[in-house]
């Protein structure tokens, strides 16, 4: 009899386990969907439904999105290169990426241009930045942004392609996760109701953004060491000047200062590994 019952007890205990990983395995995966209908324009399963109290919580997904982002572009390089040029394999590397993330972060980046160039206090600023309409300041600055990344691309390119492939991870995995910091040091300072942007708005606890920051460090291990270190504390300086800047302008971010801050970052990232892997 006594057998019996620890046998019972064990597969009691298996089922609790087994249920609990079942469960936690379909929340991740949630999580991960809500990431995936957010920051691309991949569409997701219909079954999916929309959570708010557990929204804010796929933003620990940022750095996955980033690394599913540069492994698109990273195809789309590959199979244009086989027809094309350098040039132009980039550029449709760079449009296909424009496509898949719906110009999320580049638009972000323009209201922000346009904002911060054009308003004199908090009240303009958020209110050029809400509207829809470009104006100089974000025509300019679109500009230079794609004329930086084309170039640096193909400087990255030019060393060759794994080079090109390793500085893509990079810099779209730790771009998104200098966002998702922002996120978690400053307060989100548009009060007004918007569905999911505002769910979104709310700090990841600790254990999620741990989960984030080890998504990073893996793919920091792609650099050597003293590389790996160079591009932190460049990413943690520029992070730093941005949650400075957003904290005296505006009082805190918006969703548009998390696309600034990811291109930004991107930028700055390309910047230093065409340095370091030259």
């Amino acid at each position: 009899m006594l057998v019996f019952q620890r046998v019972n007890n064990v597969k009691a205990q298996f089922k609790k386990v087994s249920s609990f990983v079942i469960k936690a395995g379909q929340l991740q995966l949630t999580l991960f969907f809500y990431a995936l209908s957010y920051f691309t324009r991949i569409p997701i399963p219909r079954y999916i439904v929309f959570d708010s109290h557990q929204f804010h919580k796929a933003n620990a997904y940022l750095p996955i999105i980033g690394l599913l982002v540069a492994s698109v572009m990273i195809i789309i390089f590959y199979l244009c290169q086989l027809l094309f040029s350098i040039q132009i394999s980039l550029i449709l590397m760079l449009a296909g990426s424009i496509m898949l993330t719906g110009a999320l972060h580049e638009d972000g980046f323009a209201d922000c241009c346009d904002g911060f160039g054009g308003g004199y206090n908090v009240k303009q600023r958020l209110k050029i930045m809400k509207d829809s309409q470009i104006g100089s300041y974000a025509g300019i600055g679109l500009a230079i942004l794609l004329l930086l990344k084309f170039n640096l691309l193909l400087a990255l390119a030019e060393i060759n392609a794994s080079t090109l492939f390793v500085s893509l991870i990079i810099a779209h995995t730790v771009s998104r996760y200098g966002a998702l910091s922002v996120m978690q040091t400053l307060p989100y300072v548009r009060l007004e109701k918007d569905g999911k942007v505002q769910a979104l708005s709310k700090k990841l606890n600790d254990k999620y953004f741990v989960f984030a920051s080890l998504c990073v460090f893996l793919v920091l291990c792609l650099l050597p060491l003293v590389s790996a270190l160079i591009l932190v504390g460049l990413s943690l300086a520029v992070g730093w000047l941005l949650c400075q800047w957003f904290k005296k302008s505006l009082a805190g971010y918006t969703g548009d200062c998390l696309g600034f801050s990811q291109q930004c970052l991107e930028i700055a990232i390309l910047l230093m590994l065409t340095v370091l892997l030259a």
